[in-house]
């Protein structure tokens, strides 16, 4: 396997599931240098994408589907006298919460350790995809969120290679 192929998947496994980059790295034969360029790169890359691409959909769904979907839905069952279905399927007022662990899990980080709770441990708890998404939705008005996440992701790539390097 050739060196920019190696360097290629550790690229995109580090934008997708950073945690597993570089010891796969090291495990394919990349050096210190190689290691750390790769994941930084490809992390940085996957915060860039996932983030932006994340508040598209969440402008997308804010804008059409939670304003539009429940008139829409209740306009046709009237039309076809069924709107008891509609009721059911959105009701006037809104349900409780079933919460998770996953969710109580983001909710204790978000209340315990706030925005840079969050940026801190997106590469390594949360995915790349994940954390983006969770940043760019609890905290939307806040300003250079993607230098932190990559900031993140450089720290956090120094310290899984440098780890990793010296044992």
């Amino acid at each position: 396997m050739s060196a920019l192929l190696k360097l290629l998947i550790v690229f995109v496994l580090s934008s997708v599931k950073f945690l597993l980059a570089p010891p796969l790295s090291f495990g394919l034969g990349l050096n210190y240098l190689q290691t750390l360029a790769s994941t930084s790169a490809g992390g940085i890359m996957g915060v860039i994408l996932f983030f932006y691409f994340s508040r598209l959909l969440i402008n997308l769904y804010d804008k059409h589907v939670r304003k539009y979907v429940h008139v829409i839905v209740h306009r046709i069952a009237s039309r076809i006298q069924l709107q008891h279905y509609a009721v059911k399927l959105f009701p006037p007022t809104r349900k409780k919460k079933n919460f998770t662990y996953a969710n109580r899990l983001i909710v204790k980080i978000k209340r315990k350790y706030g925005f840079f709770g969050l940026i801190l441990l997106t590469p390594v708890l949360f995915s790349i995809p994940l954390g983006s998404f969770l940043v760019a939705r609890l905290y939307p008005k806040r300003r250079n969120s993607v230098l932190y996440l990559a900031a993140s992701v450089i720290l956090w790539s120094l310290l899984m290679s440098s780890a990793i390097a010296i044992l």
